[in-house]
């Protein structure tokens, strides 16, 4: 009985060694299997990362800051000029490719950026690290979601089902894999949209520089005209007083004419006093000689009776002279003449429906209707405003808008000048309320005829 007792207690205590055994081997294993895997994930995350290559991210870093400090000084260049941003650009890219572009990088990320689904993955326990299954083709991953999140599924270990069929597990080592590769991937594509997002602002910096020298080229003529027309004020301030002073001297004049009339008037009116003092006296001097003429002309007569009567009074003493032989001492007869003789003198917000709206929207001519549209950029301080659209749709130089916001005459504007896809326009003064208007605004324009303002 003690022979058969030591026995069981010698078999008991060797199955105890063995049960610990086995305990530690089974301990070691996957002791083994949780370094082998971190450690090759560490591994790979170091290589995806390049963190050997501190040289080129030294280099990137720098690029990255040029570019920024180009980008954020934002200075107006010169019409010609190289745009200094497209050189920092294009220096960060050629500093980035190297990095990301090199084929040790391409080959880690196209290989760890993979799904690892069941039965993917053994241990191969000589070499104490994990394989990939002979004949398993990785997949790569697609999106975000977990695709082993049904554990009916893919349980986390093999699960022998009622029927007898095995179904693979999905470990945590392979489901942690798969959402590294998805890391991997996304940090890949957005490095991608990154570069297109610097190509997109390097486009529209380009564009807003134009705009930026255009702006410049208008702002240095509306001072030009500003100083214009501070010089006309001077001259039309000096224009006013030389009219002022034109005007006194006009008035003096005529203050001085009025007096001369006046004095003219006074002299009009003595030198009628004095043509009718000369009438009154001229017709009594011509009553006066009527009567002297009549007197006479009385006498005249009397003296040519008497002169008839003596020479009646001659004829006949000649008559009787010659009948009695005599001579007559005086032969010549005087004559008188009358020299007064009479003479006589004979002798005083459009209401638009869908369909219309859309009718606008589709012309390329902006008719009397208007059409909708967003403002691009407003300046308050210089006063303009910048529209995406211009001479396409028929807009020229002059022409003035009136820009309504939610149902709202908000401003109205003059066309300072017009190009291909965009204009550029003065804010009127004293008409609606264009400081409230803002970049990306929503508006309705409408023409407006000039005799209207």
């Amino acid at each position: 009985m003690r022979v058969l007792a030591v026995l069981f207690r010698l078999l008991g205590i060797a199955g105890l060694i063995a049960l610990s055994g086995l305990i530690w081997l089974k301990f070691d294993t996957v002791s083994n299997q949780q370094t082998a895997f971190l450690s090759e994930v560490i591994d790979d995350a170091y290589i995806v990362l390049q963190s050997e290559k501190e040289a080129q991210w030294k280099d990137v870093s720098e690029k990255k800051r040029a570019f920024n400090d180009v980008f954020e000084s934002n200075q107006p260049l010169p019409e010609g000029t190289e745009n200094p941003l497209a050189l920092a650009l294009e220096e960060l890219s050629m500093s980035e490719d190297k990095v990301y572009r090199n084929q040790e990088y391409s080959d880690i990320l196209s290989d760890k950026s993979k799904e690892y689904g069941p039965g993917s993955l053994y241990w191969d326990a000589e070499s104490k690290i994990w394989r990939i299954s002979d004949g398993y083709k990785l997949e790569s991953t697609i999106g975000f979601g977990d695709p082993f999140s049904d554990e009916t599924k893919y349980p986390f270990a093999d699960t022998k089902q009622e029927d007898g069929t095995i179904t693979k597990g999905v470990s945590r080592q392979q489901r942690l894999r798969t959402v590294i590769g998805m890391f991997y991937k996304d940090r890949h594509d957005r490095y991608k949209e990154v570069s297109n997002l610097r190509e997109m602002i390097l486009a529209r910096d380009e564009e807003l520089r134009k705009f930026q020298n255009l702006l410049a080229v208008e702002k240095a003529g509306k001072e030009k005209a500003e100083d214009e027309l501070a010089d006309a004020e001077i001259r039309i301030e000096g224009l006013n007083q030389d009219l002022e002073k034109i005007t006194g001297e006009k008035v003096a004049f005529e203050e001085a004419a009025t007096e001369e009339k006046r004095v003219l008037n006074d002299q009009i009116s003595e030198l009628n006093n004095n043509i009718n003092n000369l009438k009154e006296t001229h017709n009594a001097e011509i009553i006066a000689l009527a009567d002297e003429h009549k007197r006479t002309l009385e006498s005249k007569q009397k003296e040519i009776t008497k002169a008839d009567a003596d020479g009646y009074k001659r004829g006949i003493e000649e008559m009787l002279a010659k009948q009695q032989g005599g001579e007559v001492a005086d032969a010549g007869v005087s004559e008188e003449v009358n020299p007064f003789m009479i003479k006589k003198n004979d002798s005083l917000p459009p209401a638009i429906n869908d369909l219309d709206m859309f009718s606008v929207s589709q012309k390329k001519q902006i008719s009397e209707l208007g059409a909708p549209s967003t403002i691009s950029r407003v300046d308050s301080e210089s006063g303009m405003m910048l529209l995406p659209f211009g001479v396409e749709r028929g807009v020229s130089q002059g022409t003035v808008f009136t820009v309504w916001k939610d149902k709202r005459e908000a401003a109205r504007i003059r066309v300072q000048s017009s190009r291909d896809g965009f204009l550029l326009a003065y804010i009127l003064p004293r008409f609606g309320e264009p400081q409230n208007l803002r970049p990306g605004d929503s508006v309705y324009i409408i023409p407006e005829e000039e005799q209207n303002l």
